[in-house]
């Protein structure tokens, strides 16, 4: 029956059916992918609202970093600052020992130069220099610093003890560390 049909009917036949097996194939995979395409849409737009919910977690978790960083060091300065003024409050003035051993010269012993300083283990032992009206009243004096729970020792030359008026002394005072 192929026979029958003339030469060029038969061309334009073949093309038309190729036309139609072409646009026939392009249809169905026109169809396959839109309905892919909105099947996987859906998936999509939940993952981008997804990213979006994330980064805006990540940025607000990164401030956060950033705030307790920023906290994390005010409190390392303000535990460093405690610890210094612990230390410091825990140190006994000098105000303290120099109203103690005017306290304890009385009336004959006149000192001139109290000598503190601080050393490693707390306070280094105490210079003092002055004039004393006689012997008795600077070995009194001595005997009223060795009295003192703060003492250990007081070293009084033998050499200050030379005159009997008017004597000039130096003494060194050493301090019991451990209860200060």
């Amino acid at each position: 029956m192929i026979n029958l049909i003339p030469q060029s009917a038969k061309r334009s036949l073949l093309i038309e059916y190729w036309v139609r097996v072409v646009s026939v194939w392009l249809t169905v995979w026109s169809i396959a992918f839109f309905v892919g395409a909105s099947i996987l849409y859906p998936a999509y737009v939940l993952i981008g609202y997804q990213i979006e919910a994330y980064e805006t977690t990540a940025q607000e978790a990164s401030q956060k970093v950033l705030v307790y960083e920023n906290i994390s060091t005010s409190l390392v300065q303000a535990s460093v600052q405690a610890k210094t003024i612990i230390d410091e409050s825990s140190e006994l003035d000098f105000s303290e020992f120099i109203d103690l051993f005017e306290g304890l010269q009385g009336t004959k012993i006149h000192l001139s130069q109290i000598g503190l300083s601080r050393n490693v283990t707390g306070i280094a032992p105490v210079k003092l220099v002055g004039v004393a009206d006689d012997r008795q009243s600077l070995a009194s004096f001595r005997d009223k610093l060795l009295a003192e729970e703060h003492v250990t020792e007081v070293d009084l030359p033998i050499s200050n003890l030379a005159r009997d008026k008017d004597i000039q002394f130096s003494i060194t005072v050493t301090l019991k560390n451990d209860k200060i």
